[in-house]
This record gives C-alpha cells, sequence and structure tokens, in this order.
C-alpha cells in the first residue's frame, strides 16, 4: 500500500517539478541572452571606435602630408570629403570648441553648427576618443566618435581650416581664435548595429526557446525513464512477491488459458498429480488425468466458480488420495475470457489428524473406564492372592501345586491391572534439559541381559553435539527400554539392532532411530500398532507400544514406524530442541 501511494504522490509532483525546472532553465537561458547581447553591443561599439580611431588616424597623417607640401585650404576639405566616402560614415566634420563646423564632408554646413542643439557635455582628452549614440534630424540614428583634433601643434589653423580663414567671418574674433584647439567628429550610421543586436536577440531567442523545450523534453525523458524504470521495477517486484506467493502456497495451484493448456503449476500441484512442473506446463488439462477436469472445465461454462467439493485424485503417486477442489473462471476487466484457476488441498494429512484425534478420544473413554475398573479389580486380587497363599501352605500333593498355579496367575493378572493404570494415568511429565545420548545409554544397559541372550549386535552413534533437549528422563528411559524389548524380541538369533541420533537445526528436532532386523509387520498391522491391546505376541498385553506413544506424545514429540514383512522396523522419534529465547 505505501509503495504505490508513494508512487502516485511521485506522479502528483511530476507537473510541478516540470514547471519549475522550465522556470529555472528559462530564467538561466534569459541571463545568458542577455549577456551575450551585452557582449555583441560592446564588440560593435569596439568596432566603431576602431574604425573611427583608423579614419581619425588617416585624416591626421593626411593633413601632415598636406602642411609639409604646402597645400593649400583647399586640400584639407578635399582630405575631409575623400575620406567620408567610406561606407557607413554619415558626416565627418572638424569643429572649434563651440561646435561651428571648420571643415566637413558636405560643404554647405561649413561656418553653421554641428548640432543645432549645442555640442552636449564632451569628454575629449588630449588623446582619447569618445563615442555617443545621436539622432540626428532626419530620424537617422549615428555612432558619433568625436576627439581633438591636433595634426601638428603649433601649425596656424588656417593652412587646413578651408575658406574660413580669410573670409573675415568673425573678423574681430579671428585672429584671438586661431590657435584655439579644434574637434573632430565622425558620425556612423548605427543601423547595422541594431540589425546585429536584433538579429542576435532572434536567435538568442530561438536558442532559448529550442534550448527550453530540449531541455524540457531531456527532463520529461529522465522523468518517464525513471517513471519506466520504477514501474518495471514494481512490475518485477509484484511477479515475484505473486511467484512467492504461488510456490510457497501450500494448496495446489493450476491456470489454464483459454483453450485449457496449463499456464502455471506449482510445485504443490506437481506432487499432487505426480508429474514435474515441466510436464504439466504447456499441456492440455484433459490428458493430466486424475480428474475429470473436461467436466470440471464444462460446469465452470455455466457458472462463475466452484465451491469446496471433495473428491479422490487418482494420479500417478497419489492414487486414491482424497483433495478438495475449488475452481472458477479468470476474466479480466474488460469481461475477456483468460482461462481457468484450480485449487486443489491436499486432505489426507486432514484425515490422518482426525483419526488420530478420534483415536485419542477412544484411548481418553478406555483409559477412564480401565482405571476405574483395574482399581476394582486390585482390591479382590490381593484378598485372593493372599488365601491361594495361604492354601499352599495348608495342602499338599496337587492342590498345593494348583494353589501356587493361582497365585502366579494373581500376580500376573496384577501386573496387567498395574499396566492398565499406568496406561490410564500416566502422571505428569517432569521436563528438563537432558543429554539424549546419555538416555538411550542407560536404557541400553536396562536389555543388556535380553541383548546378550539373543546374541543381537548393537550399534549405537551418538549425535555428538547434541542440543539440549526438554525429556523426562526416567518415562522416556521407560519408553526407549520397550521399543528395545520389541526390538529384541522380534529377532532370532544374532540380528543387529541400530540406534542413531541426528540434529536438524532448520526444523528444529532431533531424530532418533531405532532400526532393528526382525521379522518385520505387514502393512495392515501397522495402523494398529499404537492401540491398546493390539498385539501380535501370544503372551503380550498389547499395552507397551500405546505407553511408548503416549509418553512421546507427552514429550510434543512424534514417533513414525516404517516396517516390511522380512526386512525389520525402523521406528523414528522426532524431539523438539530446547528453543532459546534471543
Amino acid at each position: 500500500m505505501n509503495m504505490f501511494s508513494g508512487f502516485s504522490k511521485r506522479k502528483r509532483t511530476a507537473p510541478w517539478l516540470m514547471a519549475g525546472f522550465v522556470a529555472i532553465l528559462g530564467l538561466a537561458v534569459a541571463v545568458f541572452a542577455a549577456r551575450n547581447l551585452q557582449r555583441t553591443r560592446a564588440h560593435m561599439i569596439a568596432n566603431y571606435l576602431d574604425h573611427a580611431d583608423a579614419l581619425f588616424w588617416a585624416l591626421e597623417a593626411g593633413t601632415r602630408i598636406g602642411m609639409g607640401m604646402h597645400g593649400g585650404p583647399g586640400y584639407f576639405q578635399s582630405l575631409v570629403e575623400e575620406t567620408a566616402k567610406q561606407h557607413g560614415i554619415v558626416y565627418l566634420a572638424v569643429t572649434d570648441v563651440r561646435g561651428r563646423v571648420l571643415a566637413h564632408n558636405n560643404p554647405a554646413h561649413i561656418g553653421a553648427d554641428l548640432h543645432p542643439q549645442g555640442l552636449g557635455a564632451l569628454n575629449a582628452s588630449e588623446d582619447g576618443r569618445t563615442g555617443r549614440f545621436l539622432t540626428g534630424g532626419d530620424g537617422l540614428e549615428v555612432f558619433e566618435v568625436y576627439k581633438k583634433f591636433s595634426p601638428l601643434p603649433g601649425v596656424h589653423r588656417s593652412l587646413w581650416c578651408g575658406p574660413m580663414a580669410g573670409s573675415g567671418h568673425d573678423g574681430g574674433e579671428q585672429g584671438e581664435r586661431k590657435d584655439e584647439p579644434a574637434l573632430i567628429f565622425l558620425g556612423q550610421d548605427a543601423h547595422p548595429l541594431r540589425e546585429a543586436m536584433a538579429d542576435e536577440l532572434r536567435t538568442s531567442v530561438i536558442i532559448g526557446v529550442l534550448t527550453v523545450l530540449f531541455g524540457a523534453g531531456g527532463f520529461a525523458a529522465l522523468f518517464w525513464a525513471e517513471h519506466y524504470r520504477r514501474s518495471r521495477r514494481q512490475l518485477q517486484d509484484t511477479q515475484a512477491f505473486a511467484t512467492e506467493v504461488v510456490t510457497g502456497l501450500p494448496l495446489g495451484l493450476l491456470t489454464t488459458d483459454p483453450e485449457g493448456r496449463v499456464v502455471l503449476a506449482n510445485a504443490a500441484a506437481a506432487a499432487l498429480i505426480g508429474k514435474p512442473e515441466e510436464e504439466i506446463e504447456g499441456k492440455l488439462l484433459a490428458s493430466l488425468g486424475g480428474l475429470d477436469w473436461a467436466g470440471l472445465s464444462a460446469e465452470l461454462r455455466g457458472r462463475d466458480k466452484i465451491l469446496e467439493r471433495e473428491t479422490v485424485l487418482e494420479a500417478p503417486g497419489a492414487r486414491g488420495l482424497p483433495v478438495d477442489i475449488a475452481a472458477s473462471r479468470i476474466v479480466n476487466s474488460d469481461g475477456r475470457f483468460l482461462g481457468h484457476l484450480f485449487l486443489l488441498r491436499d486432505l489426507g494429512e486432514l484425515r490422518r489428524l482426525q483419526e488420530q484425534l478420534r483415536r485419542s478420544e477412544r484411548l481418553s473413554a478406555l483409559g477412564n473406564l480401565a482405571a476405574g475398573v483395574a482399581h476394582e479389580i486390585r482390591n479382590p486380587l490381593s484378598s485372593i492372592k493372599g488365601f491361594a497363599t495361604y492354601l499352599a501352605g495348608k495342602v499338599q500333593g496337587q492342590d498345593r501345586e494348583a494353589a501356587r498355579a493361582m497365585v502366579q496367575e494373581t500376580d500376573r493378572l496384577n501386573r496387567v491391572v498395574s499396566e492398565l493404570l499406568e496406561f490410564a494415568r500416566p502422571g505428569e511429565l517432569k521436563l528438563r534439559d537432558e543429554d539424549l545420548d546419555g538416555v538411550v545409554e542407560r536404557a541400553l544397559r536396562l536389555v543388556r541381559a535380553d541383548v546378550a541372550a539373543k546374541g543381537v549386535a548393537v550399534e549405537f552413534t551418538p549425535g555428538g553435539m547434541l542440543p539440549p533437549i526438554p525429556l523426562d528422563p526416567e518415562r522416556m528411559t521407560q519408553a526407549l527400554l520397550n521399543l528395545f524389548l520389541n526390538a529384541v524380541q522380534a529377532m532370532d538369533q544374532g540380528g543387529a539392532l541400530h540406534i542413531s541420533a541426528t540434529p536438524n537445526q532448520a526444523a528444529g528436532i532431533v531424530s532418533l532411530r531405532i532400526e532393528d532386523t526382525g521379522h518385520g509387520m505387514p502393512p495392515e498391522v501397522l495402523g494398529d500398532i499404537f492401540n491398546p491391546y493390539f498385539t501380535t505376541k501370544p503372551s503380550g498385553t498389547g499395552l507397551g507400544l500405546a505407553i511408548v506413544h503416549r509418553i512421546i506424545e507427552g514429550h510434543g514429540a512424534a514417533i513414525k514406524v516404517e516396517s516390511a514383512v522380512g526386512r525389520g522396523t525402523v521406528f523414528t522419534i522426532e524431539l523438539p530442541m530446547t528453543r532459546r529465547s534471543a
């Protein structure tokens, strides 16, 4: 649930992340574009200034050459006009400090003010040049560069100032202003700069838009790639989870496609059917056998599902196995039929537990009845034994033998009653951590005489460093003694008794295996050996193994038996280990 809610939350926040990313990217592109425009403008202005420097230098050099060659006043005016014929020059003029034109590429402007509104605040240093943007009267924008103009210091200005020198204009002032510094102005067309700036702006906008689009597209691609990766991983996790659930399901699970071919079969289903999984998948369901699969599929056509139904699975390796089956149709959200689902549950273990419960109930009722009967019998037996003993001392001959026989039978009957009472009231077990190997060795010492009398070879393989096991040593010794005596009595001279203890840490148990080479038992006998009063011995009471079963169950353990006629019998006791708190 948390995984899907987290994914949904990320999906909701994605548009905000996208918007934030686009905003940041757009801001970065705008900053870079503005800086690029500034660099372009500065570069263009530097070109204007460099161009003006080159013209100023050329004009000054031409003026110096003309002065050296004693050129007339018209020489400088012609030089100005020729110099101003270059492309992009709007005007080239030399003025006095008040802005009156001394020389101009257009002779009509000589004597007039270069800028009728005034020169403004000029910043013309001795050697430097200054540029500024102006708008002329005709609306044409120019970039004007100006500086002080002094071709040769100390040279009379009348040599290059043109007709203004001797015209009498400003007659009284002319002599006083001959040595005033002059200013040179170059007006260059600013339209290329504006076009370059506009082109640069358009280019920046296009690049910016493309950058934002590509950036947003890249971010979206990364987001969807991450979304795809997460979705794929979630799908893989879901598939792995579903696979583990199906694999570990204790029920047999089969799914088919619409044509009736097996798509999936887990290990439990394969075990019930008796075939490997790879042999089941891809086969027609009807070819598996064991059940009327075709009838079940036909029944599902008229109904959505079949609830639990008990039947018998007749399959190789599981003949006559009681199973519970449930089935349903698999339909997707669009209502399209995808196949069938079958669930099989093994009822064999359930039947065994039910039989064990019924047997426990019978034993409990029998035990209660036996306890009451035995209690009532023991008192008369004591009296009978007393009278028989008394008669044996008073009579002679056959009467004495009869009295002694009566005493022996009374003792035997009392022993049977004692065993019956022990079975009915086994007493509370006193469990404590014990060494199983030590308990086994103690029981073997008690049967040493019987083993030697039969010539039975005993082989005991201790478990080594066995974990502690909760045992009542006295009662467990009694149970093992019964099993050992039964094994010895079931063997002829020279048999073998093998005993071994093996720990199973994964299952948390210790398996004690008791194997003999006796006559063995047929299958029809194995189901009754733990029932009270069931025995195959002529002189047995039939309570020995019933008491053993009661003691083993009291330890929370399980006892299993395997036997075959002529091969011997194996009893396996599975004892739980002591649980240690972490």
